[in-house]
């Protein structure tokens, strides 16, 4: 990781990671964001946040988010995670509409994408921003 993006599009797993408090994830998000990167959330990843998380944690969740620029998903975006799906689902078995359409954001948006799961993601059109733990 020798050149820091300006902006990273953030997977699932990081901003579970973040909200668990993992000590080395909060670590990296706090140097990232002390350099100035722009932290982007697909619609996606808040869903699947809201998903697993309990009432108790939505303040939290909240506060996190504003910390974060929320992106838009369109037809073309949806088309693109289609695509994806339609090229990759026989050859990678168990990636999720949910990735599909993450990797086409970051596709869309021409961001990197910050995630620990590099096998939900095997598109070579996109850049992997991968977290260390």
């Amino acid at each position: 990781m020798t050149n820091t993006p300006s902006q990273l599009l953030l997977d699932t797993d990081i901003v579970i990671h973040l909200l668990r408090k993992n000590t080395k994830m909060v670590a990296q998000f706090l140097d990232l964001r002390a350099q100035e990167v722009i932290f982007l959330l697909s619609p996606v990843v808040v869903a699947e946040i809201y998903a697993g998380a309990l009432r108790r944690e939505y303040a939290q969740i909240e506060m996190f988010l504003n910390l974060c620029t929320p992106l838009s998903l369109d037809v073309d975006i949806a088309r693109l995670a289609g695509q994806y799906a339609n090229q990759l689902g026989k050859a990678f078995q168990g990636i999720s509409l949910e990735d599909y359409l993450i990797a086409a954001t970051a596709k869309h948006y021409r961001c990197p994408l910050w995630t620990g799961n590099r096998k939900h993601y095997p598109m070579d059109d996109i850049v992997l921003y991968e977290a260390y733990n």
